[in-house]
């Protein structure tokens, strides 16, 4: 298949005019006159694919790990973004061992945290030409401790990617999770917390000054994700970080935060400010005002305004948040918008309730049964009344909320991801389908379709079942979102892949598809060859039976696409800076139109637990058209603009640069 680099093709001018094309304001001229600009509205040649579908009978991903140069990495966790600026996405892969620094001083292979590039394959590499990672973690300066010595490099928990202060590269914040109390055996808390890291274009990091975001290491936050966006549209990038509470023991959380960037690389704490406070009295539960334990943030536009909303996955059985955005300010729609949780607060088949029924046969209802023969009374502990069986108790053990447009109706659906235990029954949420039914003014209403009636469901062989990550993503490039559903720790837990159909229902397809992989917990997705379709790598935990699945190593997989001939574009987009949107332009909206079908995408770099990632560039499938009637591209600053680009060619990689007026077709 074409492959693609960063050489500009030509140019489609939207408005028809010609000549030159000055550096839009607010924007350097080193990013409006990189490609020569043509002289009318002359477009590259036409590229159409077949067309033909991906059947389940085929594979849809080959495992190319050796060939990539990843066969002795191993990590938990990953992100991917293109730090180096050559167009092409990059891996950042670590292990969250507790208070555990890398040691410079052991086999690369050892260490905890690598940032590695994607290169050409060398010319007298076995595998024959292509794509390669190669090392960079030390030379990316990425792993800096202020004050350090450089033996070590710092803890890092949860990474995210944005360009904070507007200068053309990606820059990166790093948050991480220390223990104050570490078991006999485990290093002691080394001081690292949040750290914003500023770029120098080629992927070499510098730290930049202290600010609130950078807390010091008398504080005692323990991250577990981090969002870059754009709060108050004002062109400079934000940070919204989440804290995992105690989630085994005190039921009230740690307030998320919200900081506003000042574009130099510190921030400022704002979360007041904005409206994201919430509570931490006992009472609070009652009223869901309450700060949840949550494993997972996320930030989509589910309500259209043009503003990234948030979302937190929410442990313990407790409502999920959903905090929608109102111009600056957010307002708390949790349970207003049925994010929140399911309907079902019947705990009658939880087993430790029926263990409590039978020595409390006052307290019950005489239809009680028995709990299960199989089932241990205690291993839960004891059912407590008045807590146990109250709405905040009733809902999922969230870990992950994905977004994107599900059924190509213009708006955010999401999806779930959930622990279940098969003894605490039909109460505890599962991970499902949540689709958009609109926003009024009372606010965005989300429904649940079921996961029998959609076909989403994991299989669980009847056991626990856990979705630590979830993305939506078009892996067959017939202009459907598909569904990752990637497991858990627990026994018989896979990653499972849903492809979704004409008429909207959904087929597990993961084992035909060839990207069956037991407990993974780090996904990174990107087109990592630049071939046209969307590959997928994966990071794997060691809990539980996933060792012994794994032979003791949390091996990492690279499942490079080769699902179809179906035709695809990738828009990359570029914002003013200050006064416009973000230069990295995330919260921005990209809407395809080809085949009578209009497909949107938002750029996002990461989402969910400790950061499942994505490169910024979006993807579309087109199935069989090899036509782009139109691209709208909605920005995300104060004034909503939006800008329309008819007639463009499929099947390349485009830019487009706000306020230019054209789209860029890059090889």
């Amino acid at each position: 298949m074409k492959r693609r680099g960063l050489g500009v093709l030509s140019l489609l001018v939207a408005a028809g005019c010609s000549g030159s094309t000055p550096a839009a304001p607010g924007m350097d001229a080193s990013v409006a006159d990189r490609p020569a600009v043509d002289t009318g509205p002359v477009l590259p040649p036409m590229v159409c694919r077949t067309g033909a579908p991906w059947s389940a009978s085929m594979p849809a991903f080959r495992e190319a790990t050796a060939e990539w140069g990843l066969g002795d990495l191993t990590a938990k966790r990953l992100s991917t973004a293109d730090i180096d600026g050559d167009g092409w996405a990059d891996l950042i892969a670590w292990n969250d061992v507790v208070n555990s620094r890398t040691d410079f001083s052991r086999p690369v292979t050892a260490w905890l945290v690598r940032v590695l590039l994607n290169r050409p394959r060398p010319a007298d590499a076995d595998a024959g030409v292509g794509r390669s990672f190669s090392e960079f973690t030390r030379a990316s300066n990425f792993l800096a401790i202020a004050g350090g010595d450089g033996s070590h490099g710092r803890l890092v928990t949860v990474v995210a990617f944005a360009d904070v202060d507007n200068d053309g590269d990606l820059d990166a914040y790093t948050g991480n999770s220390p223990t104050a109390a570490p078991a006999m055996g485990q290093d002691p808390d080394p001081g690292d917390r949040g750290t914003v890291l500023l770029n120098d274009g080629h992927g070499v990091f510098s730290l930049a000054p202290s600010s609130d975001a950078t807390p010091g290491a008398d504080s005692s936050p323990q991250t577990i994700n981090a969002i870059f966006n754009d709060q108050n549209a004002d062109g400079t990038i934000d940070l919204a970080v989440g804290y995992q509470a105690e989630v085994f023991g005190n039921p009230i959380g740690q307030q998320a935060q919200m900081f506003r960037g000042a574009g130099d690389g510190t921030f400022a704490e704002v979360t007041d400010q904005v409206g994201m406070t919430l509570e931490s009295s006992q009472a609070s539960l009652t009223t869901v005002t309450n700060n949840r334990p949550l494993y997972g943030l996320s930030m989509c536009d589910v309500n259209g305004d043009g503003r990234l909303d948030l979302l937190g996955a929410a442990y313990g059985r407790q409502f999920n948040l959903l905090m929608t955005s109102r111009g600056d300010m957010f307002r708390d729609e949790s349970v207003a918008s049925g994010v929140g949780g399911d309907a079902n607060h019947d705990f009658s088949d939880n087993q430790t309730y029926r263990c409590y029924c039978q020595t409390h046969r006052g307290s019950c209802p005489t239809t009680v049964p028995a709990p299960s023969s199989s089932f241990t009374c205690g291993v839960r502990g004891d059912w407590r009344p008045g807590v146990d069986d109250q709405p905040w108790r009733l809902n999922g053990n969230g870990f992950s909320i994905a977004c994107g447009d599900i059924d190509n109706d213009g708006d955010v659906d999401l999806y779930t991801g959930e622990i279940t235990h098969p003894d605490v029954g039909a109460s505890s949420d599962p991970s499902e389908l949540l689709v958009n039914d609109g926003t009024t003014d009372a606010g965005t209403r989300f429904s649940r379709p079921g996961r029998m009636p959609t076909g989403i469901v994991p299989r669980s062989l009847g056991g626990d079942e856990g979705i630590l990550t979830n993305a939506m993503f078009d892996f067959d490039n017939d202009g459907r979102l598909d569904v990752w559903a990637g497991g858990s720790d627990y026994p018989n837990m896979y990653g499972w892949l849903f492809a979704q159909d004409a008429a909207g229902h959904f087929s597990e397809v993961s084992r035909q598809a060839g990207i069956h992989h037991a407990c993974p917990t780090g996904f990174a997705l990107a087109d990592y060859d630049h071939d046209g379709d969307l590959d997928v790598i994966l990071g794997t935990s060691m809990m539980r039976t996933c060792s012994q699945a794994w032979g003791g190593r949390s091996v990492v997989r690279i499942y490079e696409n080769i699902a179809s001939d179906a035709n695809w574009t990738t828009v990359r987009l570029v914002g003013r800076g200050a006064g416009g949107a973000n230069r990295a332009a995330i919260g921005a909206r990209v809407r395809v139109t080809a085949g009578g079908v209009t497909q949107q995408r938002e750029v996002v770099n990461n989402w969910g637990l400790a950061g499942v990632a994505t490169e910024l560039p979006v993807h579309f499938g087109l199935g069989a058209t090899c036509a782009i009637d139109r691209i709208e591209v909605r920005w995300p600053d104060a004034a909503g603009t939006v800008e329309t680009f008819p007639n463009v060619r499929a099947n390349y990689a485009v830019e487009i640069v706000q306020g230019v007026g054209v789209v860029r077709y890059l090889q």
